[in-house]
């Protein structure tokens, strides 16, 4: 699925998520009908077509366009892109530490970009298939699909420090998830042919040592967000569900349904946002019961997300980045 390629989103706002009774798939169409809307759409800002990653950090918001191989800069105070930046590969991207971090999995790197410059200052070899980054204190975490593994960066060397296998080399992956939250490095471990054995794996960051393994209903081929209370892992077209995990548990503890195919996933303002690239439209989930309780309909090709500046920001790959003010 060329359009379900997971990204860790940057400028997360924390929140508070409780077990609560989740819905399930026959509770969507009663709640559709009285859906309020999930926010405004207030920008609308022109980037290439195409696939590629989305962040919001260091000062801007970042959207990739693997089209034309370049890595676009937006000044989220006047929503107009200031800086076109030619970069290798088309993957996914965070922002954090002080740079931007861009994966090309065409050939097994991860270059950082200098938000200051706009300039490529490294490029860092990893495994293979380098998919989805993540940032946490004092490291760069980039999942392998190649592997299953997860290669850590230092950032003040731009040298992989140690790489985590995550699966037997067949186990894994045409597209991987890694994120950061609740004092852990999260990485989705779909089973390629064996969607009952997918998992979560969950990795130490003071260790590098897996210490959870956590079984998850279906595929999770998208994003992974995480806080101290909750992890939700998207399935997108792999399952069309998203699973909540809690970390105090390492357990499955419900599944939020509704969806088509969720790609996209933030946590901000209380709520769980979900990008539904079929539907096409964007959700906001209560964190307490797993019920959709908004919905905005957008268009297009929402397939990634990000939360920072006060906003909402959707990627849509036909071509535009949106700006929802969430309190509209």
């Amino acid at each position: 699925m060329n359009r379900r390629r997971v990204g860790i989103l940057s400028g997360l706002v924390g929140v508070a998520c409780a077990v609560g009774v989740f819905a399930t798939a026959k509770d969507a169409p009663a709640r559709d009908a009285g859906l309020r809307p999930a926010g405004k759409v207030v920008a609308r800002i022109s980037i290439p077509v195409g696939y590629g990653g989305f962040a919001v950090g260091e000062g801007a918001v970042w959207a990739m366009g693997d089209a034309v191989s370049t890595l676009t800069r937006i000044d989220p105070s006047t929503n107009s892109v200031v800086a076109r930046i030619p970069v290798e590969g088309g993957g996914e991207i965070t922002a954090g530490d002080g740079a931007v971090w861009l994966s090309n999995p065409t050939n097994n790197t991860v270059s950082r970009i200098d938000p200051k410059t706009n300039e490529v200052t490294a490029t860092i070899r990893v495994g293979p298939k380098p998919d989805v980054i993540a940032v946490s204190p004092g490291a760069v975490w980039a999942a392998n699909a190649g592997g299953p593994s997860v290669s850590r960066i230092d950032p003040t060397t731009n040298m992989v420090v140690a790489t985590i296998r995550t699966g037997p080399p067949p186990a894994c992956c045409p597209h991987m998830g890694v994120g950061w939250g609740g004092g852990a490095v999260w990485a989705g471990v779909p089973r390629a042919g064996f969607p009952n054995l997918s998992s979560v794996v969950r990795i130490n960051p003071i260790t590098n040592a897996i210490t959870a393994r956590i079984s998850v209903s279906g595929q999770q081929c998208s994003f992974l967000v995480a806080d101290q209370r909750a992890v939700w892992a998207a399935g997108g077209h792999c399952s069309g569900i998203v699973t909540r995990l809690d970390p105090r548990t390492n357990k499955q503890t419900g599944i939020v349904k509704g969806e088509k195919s969720p790609i996209g996933l933030a946590l901000a303002f209380g709520s769980l946002w979900v990008a539904d690239l079929d539907a096409k439209r964007i959700d906001r989930v209560n964190i307490r019961t797993g019920r959709i309780a908004a919905r905005l309909p957008v268009g297009g090709s929402p397939a990634h997300l990000a939360a920072g500046f006060g906003s909402i920001w959707v990627k849509d790959d036909a071509g535009q980045v949106l700006r929802i003010n969430p309190r509209s």
